[in-house]
């Protein structure tokens, strides 16, 4: 069973134009590896300033691989001051399952 995970991110007003960009960049280039389902980057509709991940791994092994990637180094760079609280991360799991 595949691994899905929401993450939710706060970004600061001045940064936002920076923060999408990175975000949009991290998307493009994670979709691509091994073991990346989806992953996929909005903008909350709800709550301005809002970032939304949403992403679909093949396994444990995928995401742990991916965390080590040269495109994760540098989008964390780039974001680096972006947001105005630690990001939410929902593990998900179906209901009933």
């Amino acid at each position: 069973m595949s691994i899905q995970i929401v993450v939710v991110f706060d970004v600061r007003p001045e940064r936002f134009d920076t923060a999408v960009a990175a975000f949009r960049d991290l998307a493009a280039r994670t979709i691509e590896e091994e073991g990346a389902l989806r992953f996929d980057a909005f903008l909350s509709q709800g709550r301005d300033n809002t970032v939304v991940l949403v992403e679909e791994w093949a396994d444990q092994d995928a995401i742990d691989q991916h965390m080590k990637e040269d495109c994760v180094r540098e989008f964390l760079d780039r974001v680096e001051g972006c947001f105005r609280s630690e990001a939410t991360v929902h593990r998900l799991e179906a209901v009933g399952a």
